[in-house]
Parts: C-alpha cells; structure tokens; sequence
C-alpha cells in the first residue's frame, strides 16, 4: 500500500492522484434523440434503440426495441460504437452501462468519450459509487434530469491511468462473478416454473385425468376451495384508527411490503402492544399462515416463518390458516404462488388505480386437493429449488456488498493497488 502523503483543502489523498472536473477529462459527450415524425417506417427491426428502460446491468446485448436506418438519418438521435460508455441523464439518473455492439440512444441517455487519461471503465464504476449523489443534483418536479453542464462540473478523485485500470479490472471480476449468479438465479427461476406448471397441474406419476374448473387435472384429484379448508379468512386494520400507538418493540405488526415477491421480509415491519395486539384479535397471524396481499400489488403470498412469534397484521393483507389437516400449508402457498393465480386474481379486482381483491375472492379461491402424501411430495420439490433460489440471491447480496465496499476502498484511494499487483490485501 502506498502511503497517503498528499494534501488537498477536501482530504488527503495519494501523492499521485488528483482532482479534476469531469468536463477537463471528456473529450466529447453524444447526446440522444427521437425521429422527427412518427412513421412506421423508423420501426423497423434493424438497429438497436437504447432506452432507460433497457438498462438492467452493466454490460448488455439487447435492447427491447429498434429502429430503421431511415429512422435514424430522419431523427436527431446518434450511433454510438460498441463498448462506449453510456449514461441516463433522466430518470435512472448516472446509470452508467456499456452495450456490446453498436446502438442508437435516446434523449435520455448520452454517450460520454473520456480523454486518454481516463478510463472508461473506471468512471463507470465511479458513476456507480456516486449515483446517489448525482440523483440529488437532478432536476424538475415529476421526471429528474440532470444538465451537461451539472454533469461536467463533478469533481472527482483521478488516479494515473495504470491504477485506473487495475482497479476497473478488479471491481469488473466481482461483476462478472454478479452475471454468473444472475445467471444461475434466472435458471433456477425458469425451473422452478416448469416444474409448478407440471406439478400443480399434472402432479406425480398419474396416467389418468380429467376435465375441471382448474383445467386439466389427475382423475384422482377433487376441486375444492380456500373457505372450506381454512379457518374464518380474514384481514387486518391499522393500529391508530383504535387509539394505539407504535411501539419501539413487542409484537410484530406486518405490512404489506413484509410479503415480498421474494417471499417473507421483515424489513418494514413495526411493532405494536400486546393491548393492541389484543384488541385487534380478528387479525392475529401465528407461524405457518398464509400471507396475501389484497391491495396494489395483489396475489402475492408467503408463509409466516414458524420461528416467529404471534403477530399482527395491516388491511392490505389476508391471513389464511389452514385447518384440515388433508390439506398441507406448503401445498398451498406453493400453488397461490403461481404467476398464473396472480393473473386470475388481476382480472377480478376492482379498482383500476388501485386493484383490490375482496376477502370473499380469496375464500372462493378454488384449489386442487391431492392426495396429502402427493401434497407433501409436490411441496417438498418447490420447496428445494425455493431454497436454492434463496441461497443464490444471498449469494448475489454477498458479492454486490463486496462491490461496493470496494469502490468506497479503491475509488477514494483508501486502498492501494500497486503498478506490479493485480489482487489487494
């Protein structure tokens, strides 16, 4: 590690580093645009048109939609060659991202070209560390956008360009390692769906089936719904139309976003008192119901873990506990969870702004009921590739934290790497 032996009015910093102004090291920012004129013509499948919309990751292939070569001489928009920085400049304000083959951008998206002193790579990684800071510095009430002029006055940290690349090298490994996971985690999810499409539907080993509300279904299976297998359905309300007060600590009071398409969060969660708790006995939850969403983002579902205590929970949720014991909670929840249960459930809402979904829509849910050994079998599959899921997405955690640990390290010159090391201590 090389000493931090410079002075600057901010902070120390490396002898050899030194501050600049974006605009002195960019040699020329691009800007997007739009054709002039609709015309179904400037639509056609040829190049690809880059927006906001399509910047999910850091180096990317795909845009979801193209435009002519005709499209593109009769608009203000530009093509920009492969592997040339590109950053939102309104809405996902310094997303910084780089696609592998040439693309047109739009308006909300401008191609920075760095002077040779700086690396590209290394002020994407900067934009990433610092996204939060330039997102205050947009502008305008609805959709924030930043100036070129906000962006060029942004001061940061330049090391000489061997260690700028060293860096970009380093942080790009932990990148690579985030694709390879986002890649197993896109595996697994694709799994797990073909085998919920198979098992909820045609279950295990059958040969017969038969026609029914649900579609086709094994001979053996009877139809039935959530009412009939459940305790009273119910919902919740909130704690302070009856006089109580959230509390620092005691019993846990879910909202909302604690159903998570993830599964069970308690980030969000708050607390109430035992006399709250109490007096909203309608809508005490206990470990092993099922959680639903009934507001906004209906029909998604988890288990409260078994480990926790009693609950309570808010009006925008359903508790269903089940209470026939020829009907397993995993197998539920695990069938509730298909996407194509959520879609059912959007075509019943009411409300177009803000759907809703009535307690009586989730008691006439109808389910399959299969025999309980099958249940058991059929949830202990999803359950498996559930838990795979949850470890790799934890892994993804793991590895984004390290990413950004290393940035504060690395881009601040905090950590050293030296000419003759590619690895730091």
């Amino acid at each position: 590690m090389k000493e931090l032996n410079k002075m600057t009015e901010l902070k120390e910093i490396p002898s050899d580093w030194k501050f600049v102004k974006l605009g002195e090291v960019i040699e020329k920012i691009i800007g997007g645009g739009t054709p002039f004129k609709e015309n179904e013509e400037f639509w056609e499948p040829e190049i690809p048109w880059a927006t906001v919309k399509d910047l999910k990751g850091t180096i990317l292939s795909n845009t979801e939609d193209f435009i002519s070569h005709k499209g593109l001489k009769g608009s203000s928009a530009n093509l920009i060659p492969e592997y040339t920085l590109i950053i939102a400049t309104r809405m996902a304000l310094g997303k910084a991202v780089f696609f592998n083959r040439e693309v047109a951008i739009n308006q909300d998206l401008k191609a920075i070209f760095p002077k040779p002193e700086l690396s590209k790579y290394f002020l994407s990684y900067w934009f990433a560390l610092n996204s939060d800071m330039i997102l205050t510095m947009g502008s305008g009430s609805t959709v924030k956008g930043i100036r070129l002029e906000v962006l060029k006055s942004f001061s940061f940290l330049l090391p000489p360009l061997p260690e700028q690349q060293k860096i970009a090298t380093i942080l790009s490994t932990v990148d690579e390692k985030i694709e390879v996971i986002d890649a197993q985690i896109t595996q697994t999810r694709e799994l797990k769906k073909g085998l919920m499409q198979k098992l909820l539907t045609r279950g295990i080993g059958h040969t017969k089936f038969q026609d029914s509300v649900l579609g086709e279904i094994p001979e053996s299976w009877e139809v039935s719904n959530l009412e009939s297998h459940s305790h009273f359905i119910t919902k919740g309300s909130t704690p302070t139309t009856y006089g109580f007060e959230w509390q620092e600590s005691g019993i846990t009071f879910l909202r909302s976003e604690c159903v998570s398409p993830n599964g069970f969060i308690l980030s969000g969660a708050m607390h109430i008192s035992e006399e709250a708790n109490n007096a909203m006995e309608r809508s005490k939850i206990k470990g092993g119901d099922i959680l639903m969403t009934i507001t906004g983002n209906v029909g998604r579902t988890c288990i409260y873990p078994l480990e926790y205590n009693e609950g309570n929970i808010n009006q925008h949720i359903a508790r269903i506990r089940i209470s026939d014991s020829l009907l397993l909670p995993q197998f539920v929840f695990q069938y509730l969870s298909q996407a194509s249960i959520i879609t059912e459930y959007l075509k019943i809402t009411t409300g177009q702004a803000y759907p809703q979904l009535s307690l009586k829509q989730v008691r006439e849910t109808k389910i399959p009921l299969p025999s309980v050994e099958e249940q058991q079998k059929i949830a202990s599959i999803l359950s498996t590739v559930d838990e795979k899921l949850k470890t790799q997405k934890e892994k993804k955690t793991e590895y984004q934290q390290l990413k950004k640990g290393l940035m504060q390290q690395l881009l601040t010159g905090k950590v050293r790497v030296l000419q003759s090391e590619l690895e730091i201590a």
